[in-house]
């Protein structure tokens, strides 16, 4: 008898857990021929009560453990490192980093550890600004060049200020170095990975890595420009590590559950959040998670962790931006908590919106520029500035792109004209008659 309730009970987990992740690849599957035809994919994990589940979309089909870039959350790695040296006595958040490295070009050296930390340096950005160029580039000679001597010059306003800067985790990776006498990428897979058995998580991306996403870049396969030394030498400490979803859920128990990596001690120093939001390498997010997500050509990545519950959202893409991502958010943290899903598209939007094709006028807050809207493969696409993303409809005579946050609805006072909106911006487009 006790045998067959052990079967049964064996029976009705498989299937609640089966219920659980099919209800959320159902819900999301509305998003797979819009991603599509961006020649992109997207998956997604969530872990609440003990249940994890994940689910794919678009032209690819990754899993939980397919390997991606997390860009800048590789920070958060970074300074659990530099907390666990202070944790050992060899050094102190309050230390300058001259006490560590040598003088370098625009670079302060009484700034100390926990400015860095906490982007609060004012450092003239390295990383970021040309990173398309140096991608595509590979050009020899920029890796074997000195990179430290390529600093800018700083700005003194920003100094004591919330500026967010890869130089600053970039410093710090090299005093690890200088500390340890030992590599970076060494002390991520003897101190992070191994002791979290993260099994397939590496210290930077390399095309030779198992199961790795093919990376996009405008709606392209740039697999080809793949260069490890991208993000071992320039990436670095701000952004090389490759992991996965898997590992990541693995990551986060043994932080803030099994205290395999920081003291309690020194993990409320890591989430002491300041007026920005910003603790060691982490962020204070919306009702009670925290993360650090990242962007790098052709990976994005976001995560959404609570300590309290031990909730937990993860979203990667194989592009630069994740496609949707307000809406995945949305999506997801409705099915974290159990809410009803509010979300659903018109799958009529190109017949329903054929009047706004054409031409529009952008000529607004100094600016002047020309839009379309156009149909292609029974999609509507935005096109502006040399890039073309597609359109959604959720609302009743509004489109929308959930790549670049563009709305567009239209003026109910004139059929010729549209309402844009963008992260707050808010004017009208005319069309353009020929």
């Amino acid at each position: 008898m006790k045998y067959f309730k052990s079967i049964l009970f064996i029976t009705f987990s498989v299937i609640s857990l089966f219920g659980y992740t099919q209800n959320l690849q159902s819900q999301l599957e509305k998003y797979t021929p819009y991603i599509q035809e961006l020649n992109q994919g997207v998956a997604v994990l969530v872990h609440q009560n003990n249940k994890t589940t994940s689910a794919s979309m678009g032209a690819y089909n990754f899993n939980e453990h397919t390997v991606f870039n997390i860009g800048s959350a590789t920070k958060k790695m970074t300074a659990i490192l530099i907390l666990q040296e202070v944790e050992k006595g060899t050094l102190k958040l309050s230390d300058s980093i001259g006490t560590y490295l040598q003088s370098i070009k625009n670079v302060d050296n009484s700034l100390t550890i926990e400015t860095l930390l906490r982007h609060r340096s004012g450092l003239g950005e390295i990383v970021g600004k040309n990173f398309e160029k140096e991608f595509y580039d590979k050009k020899d000679s920029f890796y074997n060049s000195d990179f430290l001597n390529k600093i800018p010059e700083n700005n003194p306003k920003k100094i004591g200020k919330y500026d967010y800067c890869n130089t600053n985790y970039i410093l710090l990776g090299h005093i690890l170095e200088k500390v340890n006498d030992k590599s970076y990428f060494d002390l991520l897979q003897e101190r992070i990975f191994t002791p979290c058995n993260m099994t397939a998580s590496y210290p930077y991306v390399s095309k030779k890595l198992k199961n790795l996403a093919t990376p996009t870049h405008k709606q392209k396969d740039v697999s080809s420009y793949l260069d490890y030394r991208f993000y071992a030498n320039y990436a670095y400490a701000a952004g090389s590590v490759a992991s996965t979803l898997n590992d990541i859920t693995k990551f986060y128990n043994h932080l803030f559950q099994k205290e395999t990596l920081l003291s309690k001690t020194s993990l409320q120093q890591f989430v002491s959040f300041d007026d920005a939001n910003y603790g060691l390498g982490i962020m204070k997010l919306k009702n009670g998670y925290v993360g650090h997500g990242g962007n790098n050509l052709g990976y994005s990545y976001r995560e959404y962790y609570n300590p309290k519950n031990q909730n937990l959202i993860l979203i990667f893409s194989n592009s630069r931006f994740i496609p949707f991502s307000k809406m995945l958010k949305e999506e997801l943290f409705n099915f974290i908590e159990e809410k009803p899903n509010t979300i659903t598209f018109n799958e009529n939007v190109v017949s329903d919106f054929k009047n706004t094709l054409g031409s529009y006028l952008f000529d607004s807050h100094g600016m002047k520029m020309d839009m379309r809207i156009l149909e292609k493969n029974n999609h509507l696409y935005f096109s502006a500035q040399g890039a073309k993303v597609i359109l959604i409809s959720k609302e009743k005579g509004k489109l929308y792109n959930g790549s670049f946050g563009v709305e567009l609805e239209v003026n109910p006072k004139n059929s010729d004209e549209l309402i844009f909106r963008q992260n707050g911006l808010e004017t009208i487009i005319k069309r353009v008659k020929s």
